[in-house]
């Protein structure tokens, strides 16, 4: 694997998935809900253990009352869930015995499970790029940025995150300086409600970087009334603080809401912020150089960003189109699944001595692997595809470098 190495007059967008928090002990997607049912949750203290194991309980009882319980725990995903749940919210409709209003309560407790399941109970020092010790990847690779950009003017890299963990955030929010010169600020590509309260954030100077979620974060909450969003990001909060919330710090109407975009076939992006910050998205992929997938697997519930991945891309691969260059594409990954399936399967043809049972055997688990491989799926929508088969760790420690 070659080294990737920023080069100053490019522009570069970084897509981060739930792999490339895995090195902080984050659960990737498919362990979320796995963590619920098992109170798997950061923050351990009192408060926190007794709301934990309400919402813990509940979702045990949604899948007892709405599936068979323990099939449903090892073979049934969020977004099966909450395509159910919605869809008979949307309708107005019972689920056999399970009234409408029981399953918005089983709705909210899914989403307060989310947010139990993807905090981190890591110090915010961990996340922090004047600290040498850290051992997050987020933070290494935010120190390599910090001084590949600390005395240009121009920040040519950004971060679109469909993670709802603040881990990057914290390491992004660490490069703040009261002195602009210093200072690279955080652009969320949204008007927070901090801004004019002039507390936590302040709105975003020249030198900035852009951080987009277009799924929202766990510490992101919206007004019902007035309809603003604010983060709490720097502050990490306990889980009872997040999920209870307050009055709404500007109108003072509404109780604030956690605001995430749930995984789900369905996802509809209405709200006018997040609707922004999608707008965003596509035009600093349309602006980039270089896209650098990390720990993201285009998984099929995000629909709507793999057709802007594809819109674009083909859309910059029309030569006759004056300056228009496709973008390069790099993809850091483990290939977990894929690097799973190879040991099982090796162990299985090691097993049988006759030649025809063997090629028989590996012709079967190639098919097997094409479905499964990470890489495979991103080689159907891009061409020459560099590929960084690693932790995330190690891609900031081995080959991420600063020119």
């Amino acid at each position: 694997m070659k080294n990737f190495s920023l080069d100053l007059n490019k522009k570069y967008v970084f897509i981060v998935g739930a792999g490339a928090s895995k090195d902080d002990k984050l659960p990737v997607q498919d362990e979320i809900l796995k963590n619920i049912l098992k109170r798997k949750f950061a923050l351990k203290d009192n408060l926190s253990s007794i709301e934990y194991k309400k919402v813990s309980h509940e979702i045990n009882d949604l899948l007892k009352t709405l599936f068979n319980g323990k099939i449903a725990k090892n073979n049934i995903s969020l977004e099966s869930i909450f395509n159910i749940l919605e869809t008979a919210v949307r309708k107005g409709e019972n689920i056999g015995k399970i009234k409408v209003e029981k399953i918005k309560r089983y709705y909210d407790f899914l989403l307060e499970g989310i947010m139990f399941a993807t905090l981190t109970d890591a110090k915010l020092q961990e996340h922090n790029i004047l600290n040498p010790k850290s051992q997050s990847p987020y933070t290494i690779l935010g120190r390599k940025i910090f001084e590949t950009y600390k005395r240009r003017e121009n920040i040519n890299c950004s971060f679109i995150t469909f993670n709802y963990d603040i881990c990057l955030d914290r390491v992004l929010l660490s490069m703040y300086d009261k002195n602009e010169s210093k200072s690279i600020d955080v652009d969320f590509g949204i008007e927070l409600g901090n801004y004019s309260l002039q507390q936590w954030f302040h709105r975003p100077r020249k030198r900035k970087i852009y951080l987009l979620r277009p799924h929202g974060c766990i510490n992101w909450f919206l007004c019902a009334t007035c309809g603003k969003v604010f983060s709490r990001v720097s502050q990490q909060g306990k889980p009872l603080d997040l999920v209870n919330g307050e009055k709404c710090y500007c109108c003072g109407m509404s109780a604030l809401e956690p605001y995430i975009i749930h995984p789900s076939n369905n996802r509809i992006y209405e709200n006018k912020y997040i609707m922004q910050v999608w707008d965003k998205v596509e035009s600093l992929l349309f602006e980039a150089d270089h896209w650098c997938f990390i720990g993201y697997s285009l998984p099929e519930a995000d629909r709507y960003f793999t057709y802007l991945l594809t819109k674009i891309y083909n859309f910059r691969k029309i030569k006759q189109i004056k300056n228009n260059k496709k973008p390069k594409i790099s993809v850091v990954n483990t290939n977990r699944s894929i690097t799973k399936y190879i040991r099982i399967t090796d162990e299985l043809i090691s097993n049988t001595d006759n030649p025809l049972e063997k090629f028989e055997l590996k012709k079967y688990f190639a098919s097997l692997y094409e479905e499964k491989d990470v890489f495979k799926r991103f080689e159907v929508y891009f061409d020459d595809i560099n590929k960084y088969e690693c932790s995330f760790k190690k891609f900031t420690t081995d080959f991420f470098n600063v020119i």
